[in-house]
């Protein structure tokens, strides 16, 4: 048999125990001081104007005016005059044919008892829309103070703090190497 040797060997086992630091932070709330002026309106408004026109209306009810009564009936007289010279020559001119045998005469005048006195206006035209309404209005004069916000505000510094964590190395377990000669071994001679 052959001599061996013996060698054992023995790791070294390192331990660490450490801590991680750590920041504590305390900070204040800031104070805040707000202060606030209402807005002011000032509004003035004066009443508008209101405007009723009438005169189509007394016209179509009770004539109106005494003066736009006249003027109305007067202006309706040159339409007259016309339709009754064309009625004369109409009626000169039927007394005048000799074709017609029987007299005109109380024919005409009997046309002329029945048609009457010519048809004048002496009233305005009624109508829905004869009186007139105008409202005008007046702009409001209105002035504004927008007023304001004045903020104040009053900050505070954090406060930090850091406490140290710790990293600790140590030794549980240290390296060994054991060699184990072989026997000796006894010669003989």
């Amino acid at each position: 048999m052959v001599p061996q040797i013996s060698i054992h060997t023995q790791r070294g086992l390192i331990g660490v125990d450490s801590e991680p630091g750590r920041f504590e932070i305390r900070q204040r709330q800031p104070e805040v001081q707000v202060e606030t002026k209402r807005p002011v309106i000032a509004a003035r408004n004066r009443p508008g104007e209101l405007i009723i026109d009438q005169t189509l209306t007394h016209n179509a009810l009770n004539g109106g005016k005494l003066e736009a009564f006249w003027l109305r009936i007067y202006a309706q007289y040159k339409e007259v005059a016309r339709r009754n010279l064309e009625k004369i020559v109409m009626d000169g001119n039927r007394i005048g044919d000799l074709r017609i045998k029987q007299n005109p005469i109380p024919d005409i005048a009997l046309d002329e008892f029945v048609e009457g006195a010519p048809d004048l206006q002496l009233f305005g035209e009624a109508r829905p829309d004869n009186t007139k309404i105008e409202y005008i209005p007046n702009n409001p004069d209105i002035q504004v103070d927008p007023g304001g916000v004045g903020i104040d505000a009053q900050i505070h510094r954090p406060d930090i703090r850091y406490h140290r964590g710790y990293v600790r190395i140590y030794m549980t377990q240290y390296p060994k190497v054991t060699i184990i000669p072989p026997p000796v071994i006894e010669l003989m001679a």
